[in-house]
């Protein structure tokens, strides 16, 4: 799990211009505990939306201070959610930024901590 959070972190701290907000957000419902990471970045087309969580996949957006991107964090999310049986996923618009999530069933002590 903190491989997934300090990932989702990573990126929306990469892609935001200095000075915008990166949101987090624990829910718990039914059994589900779901964590959201939001940013004000550039956001991202439905083409780029649809390449998300593919191996060694590079994306439209750049990051704001020049790091670089290998394309494979978020590949390692997917891949580590589904094996502790959850999903992750994005919303996301152009110019309105982004959404990363992860859900997990039967976590419910993670949100009460």
């Amino acid at each position: 799990m903190t491989q997934i959070v300090e990932n989702f972190l990573s990126n929306a701290i990469k892609y935001s211009p200095r000075g915008r907000a990166v949101t987090i957000k624990l829910a718990h419902h039914e059994g589900t505990v779901t964590l959201e990471v939001h940013d004000e970045g550039p956001g991202l087309s439905e083409e780029d939306q649809a390449k998300l969580f593919r191996k060694f996949t590079r994306l439209t957006p750049r990051p704001t201070g020049d790091e670089s991107s290998n394309g494979l964090g978020l590949s390692i999310v997917k891949r580590l959610a589904e094996c502790m049986g959850g999903r992750v996923g994005c919303r996301s618009q152009l110019g309105k930024g982004s959404v990363f999530w992860v859900s997990l069933r039967g976590y419910c002590a993670v949100a009460a901590a």
